[in-house]
């Protein structure tokens, strides 16, 4: 059978079907963490290597919205040029985009900007349980930066997942926001996660509002 990639899912059933013999059927669900999920050149008016950029505003969006919180701009492109103008203060370009390594220091200090105080990790030992699971049931959105694979050098935003069965077998699906085109994906998390020659090179970055 030939091997698919393991991002860009659109339809479950049918990913399973054609990568391991069955459509299976969802045993579990996470809470729905509802964002903007319009394109990466919809938000900033261009086509570039602003993924990680455009995943910080994206959060701080979904914040200002759930928080309600009064500070922050209610137009996600206003969000962006703000969190734009950090990210170049830690050496963004459009030509290289931003190191991952990065990201918990320009989103701590984006959202400072609007008077909200945030805890930022950036985690990069990590598993499906700690930084999707938990994450996501707690109502917090998470950053995922992926080094190989479909979404080569390619930062993400987790806004959900659920879980499948084929057989006797459970497989872990994440729902992402990719931004190269708008609405939801999913990443088959075990073939991400445990096959080397897909990718298992990455990190994720969670955001805690402590305000």
């Amino acid at each position: 059978m030939k091997k698919k990639p393991y991002g860009g899912i659109n339809d479950i059933p049918k990913y399973l079907l054609e990568q391991y013999g069955d459509r299976g059927r969802m045993i579990r669900q996470g809470p729905p963490v509802p964002m903007d999920t319009k394109s990466m050149e919809a938000i900033s008016g261009r086509r570039t290597r602003n993924c990680s950029v455009v995943a910080v505003a994206r959060i701080i969006d979904y914040y200002r919205r759930r928080n309600k919180i009064t500070s922050i701009p209610e137009d996600i492109k206003h969000i962006y040029k703000d969190v734009e103008e950090i990210a170049e203060s830690y050496g963004y370009t459009d030509k290289i985009g931003t190191f991952p390594f990065f990201i918990s220091g320009i989103a701590k200090e984006a959202f400072a900007r609007y008077g909200v105080k945030v805890k930022c990790r950036g985690i990069y030992i990590w598993s499906f349980e700690k930084q999707v699971v938990r994450e996501i049931c707690a109502g917090r959105p998470v950053i995922m930066n992926i080094a190989r694979g479909f979404y080569k050098d390619h930062t993400v935003v987790v806004s959900g997942y659920n879980i499948w069965q084929v057989g006797e077998k459970t497989y872990p699906m994440v729902r992402v926001i990719d931004g190269w085109k708008s609405g939801y994906h999913y990443i088959d998390y075990e073939a991400f996660a445990k096959d080397i020659r897909q990718s298992i090179f990455g990190s994720f970055n969670t955001i805690k509002v402590i305000q």
